[in-house]
């Protein structure tokens, strides 16, 4: 196993670095480094996802990735173009990473730089603050709960920051509990090396608003970016994309783009698993499922089931693949048939469409997607209670029943709620007034249902152009 390897040469190598600089003598060269920059501080000065750039010549996995790779003009780029931090790989023999490309980068930027390696020892850690780093990583699978501790207090003491990775739940709990505030969640496996692009989605709700938590791994597109954002990171930590890119600026402004700019689409009351498909496969954040019976478009929670399995989503997760996310759209049921629905069908997100009270969100186990009606004056005060409870506000037109109107809205209200609130636009939009209605309004994200139909029944032309519109609607 590369994981094992990896840890038994990093050993090894520390043995005879001892012998040839005792520990007094790096603690000593460590004492003389300047004041670290605070990693902390920097993903936390705004409220964008921030970008983590990685210095990497090298992965087990993958082989050499940029045999012509200048650390410090790569450093430099990054830094021009917006990196909130610069990662430097220094293990020498499976990442050909070295200390030297973290001193020097150090003295070349002014962002925090983050030491990357299989850091297991004490010694490491002021080696670390010797070479100029003002953060490590720590890697949770590599350490007891004592042993992350000890490290993160002692790194603390040294002024520096931790990144302190997780790949699994038990990890997440531990990193939590260690009081680590920078998390990242490494969705690449450390002993098969294989992907699940989900993890982060599986493993938020784990982690509490206060810390900072960090994407790692497997993020090469825009529409990875975007991904992410729809689970409230703060910064993702990307390497390969970057070092392999033939246009790094480009590159790194398509990831931030992709993250803070970019709309999410969420396709709602799909019934048949071509529109499943087709939405899919044109690009939705979210896939919608309608849970109220007297709706047109309602689906049996069982009949929910069994057409997600006849679709090749099963497929697709058992390979690893990042697909949407679904939503359940449930009007005034009990807590426990919607948390029971959520479980059957494998729901990521419940949209509460109805008169559901803020104390009522906190009783379901998902993520949950609140509809507001725009009424008359009283949307701020309603926002402003659901806020605390919901995770994202979907701003509906007025209407006498439930499950959406098809009505388009007061752009202007909805933009003035938007630039205080991270909404979902819902209500009267088609493929040919989303774009304007994105740029009127600038929403977190759009919700088309009616718009999207023919006869009463879910257009594939229509959704496709819906979807181009939003991605499109820049050029």
């Amino acid at each position: 196993m590369f994981l094992e390897r990896i840890v038994a040469r990093t050993r090894e190598d520390l043995v005879q670095r001892k012998l040839t600089q005792p520990l007094a003598e790096v603690q000593r060269l460590a004492a003389t480094q300047p004041e670290p920059r605070d990693l902390l501080s920097a993903l936390r000065s705004q409220a964008s996802v921030r970008l983590i750039a990685e210095v990497k010549r090298a992965s087990p996995s993958r082989g050499l990735l940029a045999p012509d790779l200048d650390p410090l003009a790569l450093a430099r780029t990054y830094e021009a173009q917006g990196a909130a931090a610069i990662s430097v790989l220094t293990e020498p023999h499976f990442f050909l990473g070295s200390p030297d490309y973290l001193t020097a980068i150090k003295r070349a930027v002014s962002v925090p730089v983050l030491c990357k390696d299989f850091i297991v020892d004490e010694y490491q850690v002021y080696e670390a603050r010797a070479w100029g780093a003002d953060a490590l990583l720590l890697i949770c699978a590599l350490l007891d709960e004592r042993q992350l501790r000890h490290l993160l207090s002692l790194a603390h003491v040294q002024g520096m920051q931790c990144l302190v990775e997780v790949h699994s739940r038990e990890e997440a709990e531990r990193a939590v509990a260690a009081g680590a505030p920078l998390i990242g969640v490494n969705s690449r496996d450390l002993v098969t090396f294989h992907m699940n692009p989900h993890l982060i989605r599986d493993l938020r709700p784990l982690i509490p608003a206060d810390r900072i938590v960090i994407a790692e791994s497997g993020i090469h597109t825009a529409a990875d970016a975007r991904r992410l954002a729809r689970y409230d990171i703060q910064a993702m930590l990307v390497g390969e994309a970057l070092v392999i890119s033939q246009d790094v600026p480009g590159q790194m402004r398509a990831l931030l783009q992709g993250a803070n700019e970019d709309v999410q689409v969420k396709i709602c009351g799909l019934r048949t698993s071509e529109h499943l498909q087709t939405a899919s496969d044109a690009g939705a954040d979210m896939l919608g499922l309608m849970f109220y019976e007297p709706s047109s478009r309602y689906i049996a929670p069982q009949q929910a089931a069994t057409l997600l399995m006849d679709t090749s989503f099963a497929s697709q997760e058992e390979n690893r693949q990042a697909q949407p996310d679904l939503v359940g759209v449930f009007v005034n049921k009990e807590a426990d048939f919607i948390n029971d629905v959520a479980e059957q069908v494998g729901l990521h997100f419940v949209q509460l469409h109805g008169t559901e009270p803020p104390e009522f969100c906190q009783r379901i186990k998902r993520p949950v997607l609140k509809a507001i009606h725009m009424g008359a004056g009283e949307d701020r005060e309603k926002i402003k209670a659901y806020e605390q409870a919901a995770w994202r506000i979907l701003l509906d037109t007025p209407t006498t029943g439930w499950g959406g109107s098809g009505r388009q809205h007061d752009w202007d209200r909805a933009r003035s709620i938007a630039q205080e609130t991270r909404i979902l636009l819902a209500g009267g939009l088609t493929p040919e007034n989303v774009g304007e209605a994105i740029e009127r309004v600038l929403p977190w994200g759009v919700d088309v249902s009616s718009g999207v139909e023919t006869g009463g029944r879910k257009d594939a032309q229509k959704i496709q152009a819906f979807i181009e519109h939003v991605r499109t609607r820049r050029m």
